[in-house]
């Protein structure tokens, strides 16, 4: 590929990611840090709506999150938050981010009716944020689904009665012993483990793993 059809892939890009940040602008907050946010209109389902964090981490931005889950968010009525952390794709083991989910989470349940618990989706390396999130504060979450995860922690009984969805490439030979390991050792501590086979290598957040992951979250919402 010459200099010129380089240049001219590099431009439509930024003009697509420029396109998408404009498409959501309406949904951007910056206090107490950037997040986009959707809220249902006219909610006619669940009530108080169930709460969907999303997280990309390595996989994209929060307008790449957004732009992911805010259709699906509006099919099934889900309150969807996708907020910039510190750290960026860094986030495993960072306090920091920690902090500041808990900060724009506080902010949400101060302004509006919400379920008490909320649903976790991650990519990459914000998959392994949040299920160590969800480890240590099982007692807000109501369930799980990551991709992209080359590492598990431990499992633990305290979130025995969450659900976890890990979304696993057909072809993604790298990542599938840890998958099995990690899913054979939460089984035999009685947790709630689903891995679920989907297409491609696992190396980008598909629209599969976006389905599957609201889906899981309208079924914990309504306690199925």
């Amino acid at each position: 590929m010459d200099r010129r059809r380089v240049g001219l892939l590099a431009c439509a890009l930024l003009a697509a990611a420029c396109s998408r940040v404009s498409e959501w602008k309406a949904y951007f907050h910056d206090d107490p840090l950037p997040y986009y946010l959707y809220l249902p209109e006219g909610q006619t389902g669940i009530y108080p709506p169930p709460l969907f964090v999303g997280l990309l981490g390595d996989g994209g931005t929060a307008a790449d999150c957004f732009d992911l889950w805010q259709p699906l968010a509006k099919e099934r009525e889900l309150v969807l938050i996708c907020p910039e952390l510190a750290g960026g794709a860094t986030l495993t083991g960072n306090i920091d981010a920690e902090q500041d989910l808990s900060q724009v989470l506080t902010q949400l349940y101060s302004e509006y009716a919400l379920q008490p618990r909320f649903f976790l989706a991650g990519f990459g390396d914000a998959g392994r944020f949040v299920l160590d999130y969800a480890l240590r504060y099982p007692q807000v979450v109501s369930g799980v689904s990551v991709m992209a995860v080359d590492e598990f922690p431990a499992g633990s009984t305290a979130v025995a009665d969450l659900p976890f969805l890990v979304a696993l490439g057909e072809t993604d030979r790298a990542r599938a012993p840890a998958v099995e390991a990690a899913a054979e050792a939460w089984h035999q501590l009685g947790l709630l483990i689903r891995v679920v086979p989907i297409s491609g290598d696992g190396n980008r957040p598909t629209l599969d793993f976006a389905r599957l992951s609201a889906e899981l979250c309208s079924q914990t919402a309504r306690g199925g």
